[in-house]
């Protein structure tokens, strides 16, 4: 069964089905999209940690800096949500002290699983368990399955997914009863349920102390973008085409995430962008010793290696660029107690 099989097998089943129901069957059911993992240069979209190493060297300094506060726990575990082909768990790898420390990568993908066990160092989960010192989730959020509303002339609507001949349509159905306020005729809105339900297995899932760390594209007190989704690094507008081919994300609330881990009995530090994050941890210093790189190569005559050091220098300027990864933000979770780091 592929995820066009098991959309349409549930549409049969039930009548028309939330937008969560068909994203959680188009990325994670059968045949989804998340079933090989997709990130990468021949993939669909990367990620942070994709586009430079610099950026799991100063997420790295972050961990330590959290692993301090507290107290140095023996052992130390870290775990990573959505760890996806195993890119940021190894760069963190190379640059957190490993001795005491227990690394834990939760993945559902059946082909991320593949990959991540083969890194040494590395346990890997089907689940977030137990209870970790330290929680990463980065851009796992935007694509947990959220629900769409849709105001209209009669007032708020659900849009639920159906069929009409072989293709895929959307549906208006009544606005669920928690729903509050009003939707103007055409404008829409996300209900980021897997989200929310994420903050409180984290906030379950905690050691006392503990953080969380949530990274991601968004905005406060506003998502950040209508849905859309991503095929061969193309964005895409039509969700409903080829389900499991395409990646499908919305922007994430992080108000909505910090007053949802208020709520659980977590302290919500005030969340920042990952250009004001990064820089915080680094990332000018680092290019500084880029820099010295790149004129010692040429002083030794080493012109192609030079080329490389601009080029990668570069390329990692996309990580605090605030028209690219810059505007992605971070929130910080604590348990009661915890004090925010200077990096927010």
């Amino acid at each position: 069964m592929d995820a066009r099989d098991a959309v349409t097998a549930a549409i049969r089943d039930h009548g028309p089905i939330s937008f969560a129901e068909y994203m959680e069957l188009a990325l994670s059911g059968p045949g989804g999209f998340f079933e090989v993992p997709p990130i990468g240069a021949d993939g669909d979209f990367v990620t942070s940690p994709h586009v430079h190493p610099a950026f799991a060297r100063l997420l790295a300094t972050a961990v330590e800096d959290l692993r301090e506060r507290l107290g140095d726990p023996r052992p130390f575990r870290l775990t990573e949500v959505g760890a996806g082909d195993g890119t940021l768990a190894r760069g963190l790898l190379d640059h957190v002290a490993r001795a005491d420390l227990e690394y834990v990568a939760v993945e559902t993908s059946p082909g991320a699983l593949g990959s991540l066990a083969g890194i040494d160092g590395v346990r890997v989960s089907e689940r977030l368990e137990g209870a970790s010192h330290v929680i990463l989730a980065n851009e796992l959020m935007d694509n947990l399955p959220f629900r769409r509303l849709r105001g209209t002339s009669g007032g708020p609507r659900e849009v639920l997914v159906g069929i009409d001949g072989d293709r895929f349509v959307e549906r208006l159905a009544e606005t669920p009863a928690e729903v509050h306020g009003t939707l103007e005729d055409g404008e829409e809105l996300t209900v980021p349920d897997g989200a929310l339900r994420f903050v409180d297995v984290v906030a379950a899932r905690l050691a006392h102390p503990g953080y969380a760390l949530l990274i991601d594209y968004g905005g406060v007190g506003e998502p950040g973008g209508p849905p859309h989704g991503y095929r061969g690094h193309r964005p895409i507008e039509d969700l409903l085409d080829r389900p499991g081919t395409a990646d499908i994300t919305s922007g994430v609330d992080f108000a909505l995430l910090a007053e949802r881990a208020e709520r659980a009995g977590l302290v919500a530090f005030p969340s920042v962008t990952q250009r004001h994050a990064l820089t915080a941890l680094g990332f000018d210093e680092w290019i500084q010793e880029e820099l010295a790189t790149q004129a010692a190569q040429l002083n030794d005559g080493a012109g192609l290696d030079a080329v490389r050091t601009w080029s990668g220098r570069s390329r990692a300027t996309l990580l605090v660029d605030p028209s690219a990864l810059g505007r992605f933000r971070w929130l910080l979770l604590g348990t009661p107690g915890t004090t925010a780091p200077g990096w927010i």
